[in-house]
C-alpha cells in the first residue's frame, strides 16, 4: 500500500478525494464507530430499561430523570460513547455504563441485588458477561463520582 497522508481541513482536496473515489483508492475503516450522541442517548435508555424493577422505591418516580441529567452531562455522554475500537456493535459503551449503575446501585438508587443479577437482567443472557465485574468498579476520576452524586442528590430534592 502506499504512502499514507494525513488529512486537515486546511489542506483537504476535495478534488484529490473525489478522484481516488473513482479510481479505487479510497479506503474508509468502518472498525472506527462515529455514533451520534443521540444514538447514544437512546440505546443507554433501552438498556437500562431492563433493570427498571430494580429501581428502589425511594427512586422510583426519579429514576428517568436522573438518567437525563446523566445522559445530558458531557463528561458523562463522553464516556458513555463507543471506543473507536470497540470489538462488539454496540453504539455505547458498556464498561462505563456498568460503572454509572454500579455507583447507582451503591447510592440506593437501584437495590443492592448481586453484580451477577444485574448482568443477567442487562445482557439478557445466563452466560458470565464481561461486564459485570465493572459493576463495582467506580471512576478512575473522583470529579465524576461527585458529579453523579449530585446528580442523585439534585433529583432528590
Amino acid at each position: 500500500m502506499a504512502k499514507l497522508k494525513k488529512v486537515c481541513p486546511e489542506n483537504f482536496d476535495v478534488e484529490a478525494l473525489m478522484m481516488a473515489a473513482r479510481e479505487g483508492r479510497l479506503y474508509i475503516d468502518e472498525n472506527k464507530k462515529n455514533v451520534s450522541n443521540e444514538t447514544v442517548k437512546k440505546n443507554v435508555r433501552t438498556y437500562v430499561n431492563r433493570i427498571m424493577g430494580c429501581v428502589t422505591t425511594k427512586y422510583q418516580g426519579m429514576i428517568n430523570s436522573i438518567w437525563e441529567k446523566i445522559l445530558c452531562t458531557d463528561e458523562f455522554l463522553e464516556l458513555l460513547r463507543p471506543s473507536p475500537f470497540s470489538r462488539d456493535n454496540r453504539n455505547f459503551n458498556t464498561y462505563n455504563l456498568m460503572r454509572i449503575i454500579g455507583i447507582l446501585r451503591d447510592n440506593d438508587v437501584y437495590q443492592s441485588y448481586s453484580q451477577r443479577k444485574y448482568s443477567s437482567l442487562l445482557e439478557q443472557t445466563i452466560q458470565d458477561s464481561p461486564y459485570r465485574r465493572y459493576l463495582g468498579m467506580g471512576f478512575e476520576d473522583y470529579s465524576l463520582l461527585i458529579k453523579l452524586k449530585k446528580i442523585i442528590n439534585d433529583v432528590k430534592l
